[in-house]
């Protein structure tokens, strides 16, 4: 009876040591993030300040003649080509992502925390808002675990579905100063995003997350792995129905940009 006693007190003191120590430690990093996180407003000033530096960096060590604009716009995600979202959220494993509602709450709050402690992802589409608010925290200059789940928490509080989405596209970082789906686009496929047919943006899936074949598509080495993992990202968005069957067969008759893109 005594070691059942002792047993209940150590587990109830546990449960407190728990409620003490996780709130301190979770709001202790919120006040020594890199960067401050309570607006959207601070989401997208911190992302600016952060790649407008990195591209002045390159610039800087280009001649005058050479220079390119360092501005980042604040990301639109009713520009983004519907087809890239369409690829992007299905090879992140959500094909569903626009269909279901933002995870909040409970179901949000555990999700954070089984990452934390387990390095888990918890299934359903509020993976791909942890997996996108995750990679902008990264951005943001989040390392460790806590600094990570507290700088997702707090980025996923200030953007809705979509801006997730558009702000992590426009956010990836591919080389040095090249940061940008659209950036990723016209040195790729030398091609403005906009431009780029299915086949062609099934072909810029593959260069980023989470496939991240860059140096694949850049160097076009093996054109017919291109082609074949590039293919298969078209059927599996034909199986999933986000574009149909016929779109992806003609899509996949197509040859791979990177054979024609010469640099």
């Amino acid at each position: 009876m005594k070691g059942l006693k002792a047993f209940v007190v150590m587990g109830v003191l546990a449960v407190m040591a728990v409620a003490v120590i996780v709130p301190g430690a979770w709001l202790y990093t919120l006040g020594n993030l890199p960067n401050a996180l309570d607006s959207e407003l601070d989401v997208e000033t911190h992302l600016r300040q952060s790649i407008e530096s990195e591209r002045q960096s390159v610039q800087l060590s280009r001649r005058p003649s050479e220079r390119e604009s360092v501005k980042w716009e604040k990301p639109d995600f009713g520009k983004l080509p519907k087809n890239l979202i369409a690829f992007y959220i299905t090879e992140t494993g959500c094909p569903t992502y626009f269909q279901t509602p933002r995870e909040d709450g409970w179901a949000w709050n555990k999700r954070v925390f089984i990452m934390l402690a387990q390095n888990r992802v918890l299934d359903g589409d509020g993976a791909c808002e942890l997996i996108f608010a995750r990679r902008l925290a990264r951005r943001l200059g989040a390392q460790t675990p806590m600094q990570l789940a507290v700088a997702a928490d707090r980025i996923h509080r200030f953007l809705e579905k979509d801006q997730l989405v558009a702000f992590d596209l426009h956010a990836m970082q591919f080389e040095h100063g090249m940061i940008g789906v659209e950036a990723a686009a016209r040195f790729l496929m030398q091609k403005p995003l906009a431009e780029l047919s299915v086949a062609e943006l099934a072909e810029l899936q593959l260069a980023i997350p989470p496939w991240d074949y860059w140096e694949e598509v850049k160097r076009c080495k093996n054109a017919s792995l291109v082609r074949e993992s590039r293919d298969t990202l078209l059927s599996r968005l034909a199986m999933v129905g986000l574009i149909s069957e016929e779109m992806a067969k003609t899509a996949a008759a197509q040859p791979v940009r990177c054979l024609s893109v010469r640099r």
